[in-house]
């Protein structure tokens, strides 16, 4: 006995102290354990059902709200670009965005818009053997309305034409177009078996409006193979030992089912969705037919249902959720039964009466020993503690024969080598950290959310550091900056703090006298502290602005040129043109000109077989000078024209354009036909008055004279008697 503070307190032996009570636990417990195990089997039943039903229908939906969301972040993306003309419809531009999207996402299978004038534009996975084989398609006042499909080369750029339609196709006939235009919001279409693929495909459709004037400009759409997706999600699903899992519609038409059967009949046209009420599955059939008699339409479920019902003779476990989203409005329905739980609860109770029973009569003979089991390795783990507490970490325990101090002592081999590992880890992480830190050009600092800096990394990283007054730990935004970019600062720092969100803005401040420009990042660390990190940009900037120039200079050039520039496609079409190419042909505007030759070799050349000889010439050297040729212009008038052309190329030695300058050479023309008709005019005048002279020789020569004086002697009766 020791006294602590006078007053006597009675010590035990470990072994005495472990033994009592365990005996007398160990006879309580046997007897509460088996009479609770008996009472609680129903309870626990019906408590891992409800818990089971819970766990996965909220998997489902939460699978379902996953898989949905993708459509509508679709076209908010395209209807935005859409809307700001980054995607353009009506003269095709922008797939490469839309490929991107499809890349991303393999359960897509159409991505597209349409506009008022009829025109449409996507990229559709069209294939359903290769779903990465993506096709462009696009239709408008050009293809007059009749669908062009293109491919995509490994880039995502436009390849070659695979395929057309010869009807025309207008969206604004088609349901995903009417009925977002109708509603004025997104919409979802009923599920339907896509034309290519065949397979369950169903349609998210966004209005268009305009940014400036808010008018209506087209749809936007995604189709998605969401039913097959949620059947393999739902295969996947461990649901019990025999449990089902399926989604209908409030019409009944199942939707995905977790089993293999089918979800559609019939094939090609003649196939349709089945009913639930109709499946091949009996827990699938049973369980709908139980829901028609118990609701007697779907529809009147209107919120989380846990029902249970007798199948066969056997008792069901039924959660019935519904998932709605926008005007998509489905029915989760979970189907367990009792017996994959009874079986596992009936052996559970058989097993812990044995060993209940088991262990009374054997608890009381092992009692007395197992204080000195425990004893032994219980110290060995205090001493390793102690050890370990002492920043020893290379500790380990030896293994025991009890089952409970093995596992605490594994546990603390376990503990002790995973934190060493820790340390190890932690002491290696904030090496990789600080060669980050050192290796990456920005000037990085941990401020709190009153400005205060709490740390400065990376001084020497910027051309110099822009105090106004100090800059270094523990002094504020505002002394280390003028007022008015002070004042931005912490707006900033306060807006990543109440948003938790990534904050990007630029500034412009003096450094030594010179403008510097620079991109600031600010980051939330910790409930009141921020990362800020400042870039200088001044380079990129002037880069930037060089850029600009130039690009202002060469559209100066392009617009004011008195030759008339071109680029045109290999299949005959103008992809672009400058004022004075317009001119040359009587348009009044290169767009005019542009929309209404939509090819070249018919609307232009007199001599059709003169573009043959251009675009061989072309494919022979690559570039063409001088090259004349007639041409018609817009009032049907022909003109003389000189060309100097080359082809552009990609890095695959695929054309992608021709480009290059015309000239009208008419006035040219006529001047050397009015120079050659005036030469041929001179040779006969020249010819007629050296004839004269000829005669004139003749008629005077002394021999002419003798004849003619002779014969005016001679008697021309005398002659002819």
């Amino acid at each position: 006995m020791i006294h602590q503070n006078n007053v006597p307190v009675r010590r035990f032996r470990l072994r005495t102290t472990l033994l009592i009570p365990f005996l007398l636990q160990i006879l309580a417990a046997v007897g509460l354990v088996g009479w609770i195990a008996y009472r609680s089997g129903e309870q626990a039943v019906n408590d891992v059902a409800d818990q089971l039903r819970t766990e996965l229908t909220n998997r489902i939906t939460e699978k379902l709200s996953s898989y949905t969301e993708v459509p509508h972040t679709i076209n908010r993306l395209n209807a935005n670009a859409f809307a700001h003309g980054d995607i353009s419809v009506s003269n095709p531009q922008g797939e490469h965005q839309l490929w991107q999207q499809m890349q991303l996402y393999p359960s897509l299978s159409y991505v597209y818009c349409g506009d008022e004038q009829g025109s449409f534009f996507g990229v559709g996975r069209l294939s359903q053997a290769d779903r990465s084989k993506l096709t462009f398609v696009y239709s408008n006042a050009d293809t007059e309305y009749k669908r062009q499909d293109f491919a995509f080369n490994r880039r995502g750029n436009r390849a070659e034409q695979v395929g057309s339609l010869d009807r025309p196709y207008d969206p604004r006939s088609r349901p995903w177009y009417k009925a977002a235009r109708a509603e004025g919001k997104v919409m979802w279409s009923a599920i339907y078996l896509s034309f290519s693929t065949l397979l369950p495909t169903v349609t998210a459709s966004a209005p268009v409006y305009s940014v400036v004037e808010g008018e209506f400009m087209g749809v936007c759409g995604t189709d998605f193979f969401l039913p097959e997706e949620l059947n393999n999600f739902l295969q996947g699903l461990d649901i019990g030992k025999t449990g089902t899992a399926f989604i209908v519609e409030r019409s009944g038409q199942v939707v995905a089912t977790s089993t293999t059967e089918p979800t559609i009949t019939g094939e090609g046209e003649e196939s349709d969705r089945i009913l639930a009420t109709e499946s091949e599955n009996k827990t699938i059939r049973g369980t709908a037919e139980y829901l028609q008699e118990r609701f007697a339409d779907l529809s009147n479920i209107e919120s989380i249902e846990s029902l249970e019902f007798e199948l066969n003779g056997e008792r069901q476990y039924v959660q019935i959720v519904p998932f709605q989203d926008e005007n998509l409005d489905w029915l989760v329905v979970l189907t367990i039964p009792e017996s994959d739980f009874m079986a596992q609860i009936t052996a559970s109770r058989q097993q812990t009466l044995g060993l209940s029973i088991l262990a009374l009569g054997i608890a009381i003979l092992l009692g007395v020993f197992t204080s000195r089991w425990v004893t032994r390795p219980i110290l060995r783990v205090s001493q390793a503690s102690d050890k370990l507490a002492q920043g020893k970490l290379e500790q380990q325990v030896k293994a025991s024969s009890i089952i409970e101090i093995d596992r605490l002592a594994s546990s603390f081999n376990t503990m002790a080598r995973q934190l060493k590992e820790s340390f190890d880890a932690l002491r290696q992480s904030e090496a990789t950290n600080r060669a980050i830190v050192n290796t990456i050009p920005d000037l990085m600092i941990r401020a709190k959310g009153n400005g205060v800096y709490v740390d400065i990394v990376g001084c020497d990283r910027l051309r110099g550091v822009h105090g106004v007054k100090q800059f270094s730990t523990g002094t504020t935004v505002h002394e280390s900056l003028p007022q008015d970019l002070a004042d931005k600062r912490m707006h900033y720092i306060q807006q990543a703090l109440a948003t938790g969100e990534l904050q990007v803005y630029e500034h412009r401040i003096t450094v030594n006298g010179e403008v510097q420009e620079e991109e600031v990042r600010i980051l939330v660390l910790a409930e009141d502290e921020v990362l800020i990190m400042v870039r200088d940009i001044t380079d990129r900037k002037r880069a930037e602005e060089a850029l600009r120039i130039a690009e202002e200079n060469y559209r100066s050039i392009f617009e004011n040129a008195l030759e008339g520039i071109f680029q045109s496609s290999p299949e005959g079409r103008f992809i672009n043109a400058n004022p004075a190419l317009a001119k040359i042909y009587g348009y009044e505007s290169p767009e005019e000109m542009i929309t209404s030759i939509t090819n070249i070799s018919e609307q232009l050349y007199v001599d059709p077989e003169k573009r043959q000889e251009f675009r061989a010439l072309l494919q022979k050297q690559n570039s063409v000078k001088d090259f004349e040729y007639r041409c018609y212009c817009k009032d049907g008038s022909i003109i003389w024209t000189q060309i100097d052309a080359r082809v552009v190329k990609d890095q695959d030695g695929n054309i992608l354009y021709y480009e290059g300058m015309v000239q009208d050479i008419t006035d040219r023309k006529r001047q050397e036909e009015e120079l050659r008709r005036q030469l041929q005019e001179l040779q006969i005048e020249i010819d007629h008055k050296k004839r004269e002279r000829e005669v004139a020789m003749l008629t005077e020569s002394s021999y002419f004279q003798e004849v003619q004086q002779e014969m005016s002697e001679v008697n021309l009766d005398e002659f002819w008697s």
